[in-house]
């Protein structure tokens, strides 16, 4: 159709990650004959558990018995859809946008935000909890299924990504490491991955004694020695207003696992990690507005008081008078979502045409975030999000609800803290001769895994009482 522009696959930019020039993994491993390195990326996060456990994690905590709620699993579907989208818009690689969107909640606790707010409550004495750390945690520690390493193995770019989607963790001056320049690091990967594929064909194996970082004890004590616990970073959640806005403390295993492989926490993210985290803000407002209104925590009439969301509807009920509340609904949604989408799609090849990297890393090193919102859709965005968060995170029913959920991680805590034997054995196995601050982390790993249905069976296991189906 003559006039409209159609999103098809073309050649990538300049500013596109490139998967056969990736910075490596942290175990050297041959190349996939059928698949590229972000592919890859994105298929060992399908199939790990704790991708598979988001399925039976809440997203926003609806008080109301229904199947047709948004989880964290469908959350993040929606979240890889859209940032595919806008990575293919943008001529960047949607494999990678793709891979980093869905590993990007895989560190979230079970009940949601109040779930979260619960077990950061507990850890704040031992160093905090942050899910993005924790995602970090999950796919380079906790998931156990390779022969050869824990975690997944995946690549330095999705890494990074998980990391610093919301942008960049240290200021400048402070990002200093003794480890080569990311080209020379890049290079190092390559080589040793040509050898490890030559030894293979050898029969052979060449691969180097992978880096031990289960615990990551002597790093740990380097970091308290040098006093990098000190060091400032953005906070993970909030969007950096220009470079690092916002303080708050590195967390401990980011910053014990970027000694061992450097991410360039003073960097921002790649263009395809930012399209991921736009992807998130976008999947969440759209999806939430239909989960609320269709819970009835609010009424169309009253999301209609912020002025965005007014003029969508009052388009659908002029072109569809009398449609019933239902579609009413989706066609609000739906278009909500396009609007973001196109408009982050316009500002942020805008934002590239003016900044005009080269390369990823010239785009890494831009200063300021390139996938963003123009600034009228940038308020609309904050009155929606204002609006939720008073009529729908606030909600009676929705907050009766999370006090309960936080409750049932407030008590689950202490207690496997004070006695460990009480978690299955391979976890008591890990936390009964560590010292506090370290039997604190194993407890959290072993919360923050948990789905909101196992989470109720332990509290029945542990206190006894009825189990319920929700908190």
């Amino acid at each position: 159709m003559k006039g409209v522009h159609v999103a098809v696959r073309g050649p990538l930019a300049a500013y596109a990650s490139d998967a056969a020039r990736s910075r490596g993994r942290l175990y050297a491993e041959a190349p996939s004959p059928t698949r590229s390195e972000f592919q890859r990326d994105r298929d060992r996060i399908i199939h790990c558990t704790a991708f598979r456990r988001l399925a039976h994690k809440t997203q926003v905590f609806v008080p109301l018995d229904g199947d047709h709620f948004r989880t964290r699993l469908t959350h993040t579907i929606e979240v890889g859809q859209i940032a595919r989208a806008l990575a293919r818009a943008l001529r960047v690689d949607e494999d990678l946008a793709e891979a980093v969107a869905l590993a990007h909640d895989l560190g979230h606790t079970p009940f949601g935000h109040a779930g979260e707010g619960a077990l950061e409550a507990c850890m704040a004495p031992y160093g905090g909890f942050d899910h993005n750390a924790q995602a970090l945690r999950v796919v380079t520690l906790l998931e156990r299924r390779y022969a050869r390493y824990d975690g997944l193995d995946l690549t330095w770019e999705t890494l990074e990504g998980i990391v610093k989607h919301n942008g960049p963790l240290l200021p400048a001056a402070r990002d200093e490491h003794p480890f080569p320049h990311p080209e020379e690091r890049a290079k190092l990967a390559s080589r040793r991955t040509r050898e490890s594929a030559e030894s293979e064909a050898h029969g052979s194996s060449s691969f180097e004694t992978p880096p031990s970082i289960s615990g990551l004890p002597e790093i740990d004590i380097q970091i308290r020695k040098s006093g990098k616990p000190d060091l400032r970073a953005a906070p993970q959640d909030e969007e950096p207003a220009a470079g690092v806005a916002g303080i708050r403390p590195l967390s401990r295993y980011i910053a014990a696992f970027n000694a061992i492989f450097p991410l360039d926490l003073s960097t921002f993210a790649s263009v395809e990690a930012q399209a991921a985290a736009q992807a998130d803000d976008i999947a969440y407002i759209g999806h939430d507005i239909d989960d609320g209104l269709r819970a009835e925590l609010f009424s169309l009439d009253d999301i209609a008081r912020t002025p965005f969301i007014a003029g969508v509807l009052a388009h659908v009920r002029d072109e569809y008078p009398g449609l019933e509340r239902a579609r009413v609904i989706h066609e609000l949604v739906r278009r909500v979502i396009t609007a973001f989408v196109e408009d982050s799609i316009g500002e942020s090849l805008r934002r590239l045409a003016r900044v005009s990297p080269a390369s990823a890393d010239e785009a890494r090193r831009a200063g300021e975030a390139l996938v963003r919102l123009s600034p009228p859709m940038a308020e609309a965005e904050r009155d929606i999000k204002a609006f939720l968060f008073a009529n729908m995170y606030r909600h009676e029913k929705v907050m009766g609800v999370w006090e309960r959920a936080r409750d049932a991680i407030s008590r689950l805590f202490p207690a496997f803290f004070e006695n460990p034997e009480l978690m299955p054995a391979e976890w008591a196995a890990q936390a009964v001769a560590l010292e506090d601050a370290d039997r604190a982390v194993v407890v959290a790993d072993y919360i923050a895994g948990m789905t909101d249905r196992y989470a109720l069976n332990e509290v029945k296991r542990v206190f006894g009482g009825e189990a319920a189906g929700r908190p």
